[in-house]
């Protein structure tokens, strides 16, 4: 009986190994999975962030003052750095202040609003609109025209992460804007009850690497995988000003 009650218990741990093999992958599949899932919502959470903060640097400040200077403090490291660290102010160089940080390890370098998010000038972009609207419609689009964005980082908005072309369309377009000034009824659109008034949208364009680029997540997710968020707040000094009368 002893030697049967021990044969059995043997046999018992052997079969706990083998369902231990089988279900461990999965479990470390998963675990990676939430980690990476987990960077991503971070990453997009922080993008999502600071672009509401800076268009709401944006919806405080006039788009026609656009003056640069020499930085005050810290070296020399051309633009878009030494607007974040100038006296005068440019309307959209600083607005992307918000976002980015002086490149380096200097302890007094500038920092944006996160420390722990940065953009790689070779695949991120910050793009920044402002808007006029007149009767609920896109009557200009600054500072560049209809259908066109101010871009941080030499148009990396119009390629996907690869470098590929993506598309010279803006992600939000004239169109799609004065549609946000009207009310969407049953196959039409109601004018809302202001019709002149400004607005600025900011947008960021963000390639996340993922952190550990595993081969069996990389074919389920693409590498580096692309991000957009964008915030959109009011800018009175872009809104429409009324003809003197005589």
């Amino acid at each position: 009986m002893i030697k049967i009650i021990s044969r059995s218990s043997g046999r018992n741990r052997g079969q706990s190994f083998v369902e231990l093999a089988i279900v461990l992958p999965l479990l470390l599949f998963l675990l990676i999975g939430f980690v990476e899932v987990g960077a991503v919502i971070y990453n997009y959470l922080s993008m999502l962030d600071v672009a509401r903060e800076a268009a709401r640097f944006a919806s405080e400040h006039d788009p026609a003052v656009l003056g640069l200077g020499p930085p005050v403090w810290g070296p020399v490291l051309g633009l878009p750095y030494d607007a974040c660290r100038d006296v005068p102010v440019h309307y959209y160089y600083d607005t992307a202040c918000v976002i980015i940080s002086d490149p380096g390890s200097d302890p007094n370098r500038y920092i944006g609003l996160n420390p722990n998010f940065t953009l790689n000038p070779a695949t991120d972009d910050v793009t920044i609109s402002v808007f006029t609207i007149v009767d609920n419609s896109v009557a200009k689009r600054w500072p560049n025209g209809f259908d066109t964005v101010w871009s941080l980082y030499g148009g990396n908005w119009t390629r996907n992460c690869d470098g590929t072309l993506r598309s010279v369309i803006p992600f939000i377009t004239d169109l799609e804007i004065s549609n946000t000034y009207n009310i969407v009824g049953p196959g039409t659109l109601v004018p809302s009850a202001q019709t002149n008034k400004g607005s600025v949208l900011v947008e960021i364009y963000y390639c996340h690497e993922q952190l550990l680029n595993l081969p069996l997540l990389s074919d389920l997710l693409p590498n580096p995988i692309p991000l957009h968020a964008f915030a959109f707040m009011p800018a009175p000094a872009a809104a429409p000003t009324p003809t003197p009368l005589p």
